[in-house]
């Protein structure tokens, strides 16, 4: 048992160093649920084979997919009795266990992941028949999912394999639990901000009769008080799709106007969920558009996801920046109806 709470501290001791160095990644929390043992008794139908087990879980993230993760559990005092050599082995003891495994991750939203674990458990069965401890393969798969700003709720399941020592002899443990954990140095979530639009440039009426528009812009950006999209979604709010109404206005007046209408994204969740999403936003744009009459043929629209930053992702401010519909129409020429 010393050997296991020593394991622990050292567990402990190397997470917070690799935090300082990078201020951020380190989580810790613990987990509860139901714990059971296969095959634990042989000889005696009675013998109870599940209890109700609690942990502490520690880990550091090194990037949205892989994390190294440790975990301390007490799995259930559990009675076992086998028969060795003629004579019939029982006793009743404490097991815990300590793992150590990398942690893989897939996203299936940007706040949701599936992870799974392959790597070593050193368990041990205290008992009045003798401290007995060993190294067996463990396994885990589970869903993590960010539930606050700092906190992550999970659920899992892990199986230890082939514990073989004395008393156990071929025995699995399978654990399942809830669990949450908080997450230091993650920054906040940012608030819902109100789309900023750009001063139109208005063309100035020249003397022939042909007359040159110049280029208007407007940018859908979330570093205002006003919902531009809602969190995950591709849904205009009604306050964003009426800023748009000056360049629907220009596409109504002049036949020869168009708009290329790109989405962008910040860097936060997978590179291709995030292009999708700003594909589907840029959609959403140009839906506004359509509806008010104008031909879908005059309008191009693409999404550019977090490939082209107009700021840094490692700030709130700066991805917010990055969250943004950029409406442009190009330059045309005209003639003036006298």
């Amino acid at each position: 048992m010393k050997k296991v709470v020593t394991s622990l501290g050292l567990l402990l001791a190397v997470a917070p160093a690799a935090y300082a160095q990078q201020d951020s990644g380190l989580y810790l929390g613990g987990r509860v649920g139901p714990s059971f043992l296969e095959d634990s008794c042989v000889s005696d139908a009675n013998c109870g084979d599940s209890e109700l087990a609690a942990g502490v879980v520690t880990g550091y993230n090194f990037n949205n997919w892989f994390a190294l993760e440790g975990t301390y559990d007490y799995l259930g005092r559990f009675d076992t009795s086998f028969d060795q050599s003629g004579t019939t082995l029982s006793a009743a003891g404490d097991l815990t266990a300590l793992t150590l495994a990398p942690k893989f991750a897939y996203h299936l939203k940007p706040d949701t992941a599936l992870y799974g674990k392959v790597g070593g458990a050193w368990w041990n069965w205290n008992s009045s028949a003798g401290d007995r401890d060993d190294v067996s393969l463990m396994g885990a798969i589970g869903v993590d999912h960010q539930a606050t700003d700092n906190i992550n709720v999970r659920l899992e399941y892990q199986h230890i394999n082939d514990m073989d020592d004395g008393y156990f002899s071929s025995v699995d443990n399978n654990l399942v639990t809830v669990g949450m954990t908080y997450h230091f140095g993650r920054t906040s979530s940012e608030p819902m901000p109100e789309p900023m639009v750009e001063e139109p440039v208005m063309a100035e009426p020249a003397p022939e009769p042909q007359m040159v528009a110049e280029p208007q812009t407007i940018v859908l950006s979330e570093t205002g008080e006003t919902e531009l999209f809602g969190f995950d979604e591709a849904t205009l709010s009604p306050q964003a799709a009426a800023s748009l109404q000056p360049l629907i206005n220009r596409l109504l007046q002049h036949e020869e106007a168009t708009a290329t209408i790109i989405g962008h994204t910040d860097s936060k969740g997978p590179a291709a969920y995030n292009q999708k999403l700003s594909e589907r936003r840029a959609q959403a744009v140009a839906d506004v558009f359509v509806d008010a009459g104008i031909d879908a043929e005059r309008l191009t629209v693409m999404g550019k996801g977090e490939s082209t930053p107009i700021a840094s992702n490692d700030t709130v401010d700066g991805r917010a920046k990055n969250r943004r519909v950029e409406v442009t129409s190009p330059e045309f020429v005209y003639v003036e109806v006298q």
